[in-house]
């Protein structure tokens, strides 16, 4: 009784703690609560003469922009270069904005996305024609080059066709590039994790960067058929069509203005043949939407290879579509995890259940083991010899606790993926939850502070409570003062690793916390159950 008292008094403490902290901090640590800078809108003008001034690349301006857009995506392209300075999500709305996800903006400081080096340099736009879904641009280049850049917005999907067509009057070889990631708004934390550049090959095979660990421009040479990014939720990837060879990848990293950077990443085309009085056309497509495999296999192009292939990405596209049915169900994201992580926990339920018994048998043979140290500390191999009679005695398989939990591993690894990257949770809310993407945030401070950020997350802090009531379970007498302490040390470890992850993950690993403590306390009042 006196322990359990003990336990609850701790609990209580570090609540208070918790909730006293922040007062005390504002006092120690003053820089954290500093007042935001005002923020700015940025302005944009179909007039050349109204563009934003100081701009780091004063070369480029644009002359007028023009809107793409279907119920999934709005583009807006500039002239005269025929680039995409902006894409906006429409069904994915930003928790922090409550408006459309944005997943590329320049804000007209350099060229965008779909800008070209080489194609239609010293080109003059001579007419852009704008349809319903389409925007032509028509440029005419010395000596007797006409050159067209067709894009087609898909009514259906979240994919953008480009089509590039050359006529000439004289033979030549063509050589340029295309921008297909430009002016990625910056992220922080752990989304910043996710952030990668990369270009996939013919066979299916990924060259991935960090954006943030891309310095200079680097050449990435093969049969190259797609070259984007991708964050925690989203892909950018352009995409060549009917490729005959000649396509390499590149990416770099260019000023976006006076105190940030970018990565860029694109496609080149090298050593195609222009043979005069003969149409020459390529053809690309750029995805720009969720990074799931409905979505991208839409364009039936092979995109969704970029999510990677194998066993767990095919697991963690079934645990998705069951997230999916179950929220179906329920109606309510926070209520589909709760049933996810109970019906995986059930399923696991004997594999859980025989690790338990073992690492309960292992318990009731310590004492026997700690004899046999003793009397055989001078003889290592005598030693092993005893230790192995004594498991083949009381049949235990010392490795029996350890095997159920390897092969519960790729479960809890498609989970976390699932789970980290569901677009979905994204402003889902649960009880005191507002977005079961981020910590929960059960109180919220008014500022940022050291080691604990601004909120108090509670999921965390009951995980903690739940662990250290099974530790009390497991933890006997005939263990000794070290172990003691490190099993009722691992519970502030899993508070400590969960406390800033997102609260749907934490919403799961709670629900399978308590879970294993009702199994582990039925277990524990079966007197009979390791028996020999």
């Amino acid at each position: 009784m006196k322990s359990e008292n003990n336990f609850f008094t701790v609990i209580i403490i570090t609540l208070m703690v918790l909730t006293v902290y922040p007062l005390i901090a504002k006092h120690l640590f003053p820089q954290y609560f500093a007042p935001s800078a005002p923020a700015t809108a940025v302005v944009r003008s179909e007039n050349p003469a109204m563009a934003p001034t100081g701009s780091i690349n004063p070369t480029y301006s644009f002359e007028k922009s023009y809107v793409l857009e279907n119920e999934k995506i709005r583009v807006i392209v500039n002239a005269p270069g025929a680039d995409i300075s902006r894409i906006e999500l429409l069904k994915y709305i930003d928790p922090t904005t409550q408006r459309p996800t944005v997943l590329i903006d320049t804000e007209n400081n350099m060229p965008g996305v779909l800008s070209d080096t080489g194609l239609t340099d010293r080109a003059v736009l001579q007419d852009v024609a704008a349809g319903d879904n389409a925007l032509v641009f028509t440029y005419r280049k010395d000596p007797g080059i006409l050159i067209t850049k067709r894009l087609i917005l898909d009514m259906n999907t979240s994919g953008l066709q480009l089509e590039v067509d050359i006529k000439s009057e004289v033979d030549f070889i063509a050589e340029y590039r295309l921008t297909a990631v430009a002016g990625l708004p910056p992220v922080t934390g752990m989304d910043a994790r996710f952030e990668e550049a990369l270009v996939m090959f013919e066979d299916s095979k990924l060259r991935k960067r960090g954006v943030s660990g891309i310095q200079k421009m680097e050449v990435i040479s093969g049969n190259v058929r797609l070259a984007g990014a991708k964050n925690r939720y989203f892909s950018l990837a352009l995409i060549p069509v009917d490729s005959d060879g000649g396509i390499y990848g590149y990416w770099d990293k260019q000023q976006s203005t006076a105190s940030s950077q970018t990565a860029l990443v694109g496609l080149g085309v090298s050593g195609a043949q222009v043979v005069a009085n003969k149409d020459f056309t390529k053809k690309f497509v750029l995805y720009a939407g969720p990074s799931n495999y409905d979505e991208m296999a839409t364009l039936q192009l092979k995109a969704e290879d970029i999510r990677g292939k194998g066993f767990f990405v095919g697991f963690s596209d079934f645990l998705m579509l069951l997230l999916h049915t179950l929220y179906k169900l329920f109606r309510n994201y926070g209520l589909a995890v709760v049933a996810l992580s109970l019906l995986i926990n059930l399923f696991l339920y004997p594999l859980t259940l025989k690790s338990m018994r073992s690492m309960k048998e292992m318990q009731a043979l310590q004492p026997h083991m700690d004899k046999l140290r003793t009397t055989h500390k001078d003889d290592p191999q005598k030693l092993n010899k005893e230790i192995m009679e004594l498991y083949k005695k009381h049949k235990v398989n010392p490795a029996g606790g350890c095997f159920p939990l390897i092969f519960q591993m790729p479960v809890f690894i498609s989970l976390y993926n699932v789970l980290i990257h569901a677009v979905e949770l994204r402003g889902a809310r649960f009880l005191w939850i507002k977005d079961l993407s981020a910590p929960d945030a059960f109180i919220t401070f008014p500022g940022s502070f050291p080691f604990i950020g601004n909120g108090l997350n509670l999921l965390p802090l009951v995980m903690i409570a739940i662990s250290f009531l099974q530790q009390r379970l497991t933890t006997t007498g005939q263990m000794n003062e070290q172990q003691k302490a490190m099993a009722m040390m691992m519970p502030v470890v899993l508070g400590v690793v969960f406390y800033n992850f997102p609260s749907g993950l934490a919403l799961y690993f709670l629900t399978n916390s308590i879970f294993s403590f009702f199994v582990q306390f039925n277990l524990m009042r079966q007197p009979g159950a390791a028996a020999a």
